[in-house]
């Protein structure tokens, strides 16, 4: 088993995956055939993991929100690798082989992992992920189904992971767009109640991004505290090693906001997380 994906799985679930053998051999056949979906599947559920705590889900099932927000693209391995990764425009016959996959899932599900009554949650968030909260999207019902709560989880930060990471096709957006965007899909695209959920507990700058201040200085989103407003975070200056905190929504600094995130390679600056 590689003990890489053991430590990056174990590091988002809190705890280690014992008797998940056939969980993290799934995880690792993602890897080997794509990268960058394996990463963004870390990602995803590194999100849903912390939006979960955020909505009070049982560490129970938090465990199994972590594990379906992990495998929901499982049925990307039935999507050939030159589709996945194209550059250019899909052709119709492309489109549908990228669309099939919350149902090449269901196969998916069935080639790599044991069926158990677990299973369906996470089959569920696999199946269900892009059909969107109204159902408009894909793969397309026809008769009106709740989705499954791991699904409107999930399709939030996946969709917040895929606007926010570079593609070989494209360059990512800053967060604090991505989320104003995604606002726009306020009980159509998105569950209303765990969008608001998901924007509050980034923050409408998130923490570790860089951001230019109204005196034109470059900070990093510090941290929020229990009594920041969405906008106002503590941030700190660059240099960062040699700067103090500064908490925007303390009165001393009412003259000084965010005006706006900035791409930090732009800067020469590297920001590890």
């Amino acid at each position: 088993m590689n003990n890489q994906i053991i430590r990056q799985v174990s590091a988002i679930l809190e705890e280690e995956p014992i008797g998940c053998d056939q969980e993290l051999e799934a995880l690792a056949k993602i890897k080997k055939h794509d990268e960058y979906t394996y990463l963004h599947s870390l990602n995803v559920a590194r999100l849903a993991f912390n939006l979960g705590k955020k909505l009070n889900i049982s560490r129970l099932k938090l465990t199994e929100l972590g594990w379906a927000a992990l495998l929901h693209d499982l049925g990307k391995l039935h999507v050939p690798i030159e589709v996945l990764n194209k550059v250019s425009k899909f052709s119709p016959q492309e489109l549908a082989t990228m669309q099939s996959h919350p149902v090449a899932s269901l196969v998916a599900y069935f080639n790599h992992l044991s069926f158990e009554a677990r299973t369906f949650d996470r089959l569920s968030a696999a199946f269900e992920h892009h059909q969107r909260y109204d159902l408009k999207g894909y793969p397309s019902v026809k008769s009106k189904i709740s989705l499954h709560p791991f699904s409107r989880i999930i399709a939030i930060c996946d969709t917040f992971d895929a606007m926010t990471t570079d593609r070989i096709y494209q360059r990512r957006i800053l967060p604090d767009l991505a989320l104003k965007i995604m606002a726009q899909g306020y009980g159509t695209i998105f569950d209303p109640v765990v969008l608001q959920a998901f924007i509050t507990s980034l923050g409408a700058f998130p923490v570790g991004g860089l951001v230019r201040l109204s005196d034109q200085s470059l900070a990093i989103v510090h941290q929020y505290h229990k009594g920041s407003s969405l906008d106002r975070p503590v941030v700190k200056k660059l240099p960062y090693s040699d700067s103090k905190e500064i908490d925007l929504s303390a009165g001393e600094y009412e003259g000084l906001r965010i005006l706006r995130s900035e791409f930090p390679e732009d800067h020469g600056i590297e920001i590890r997380n």
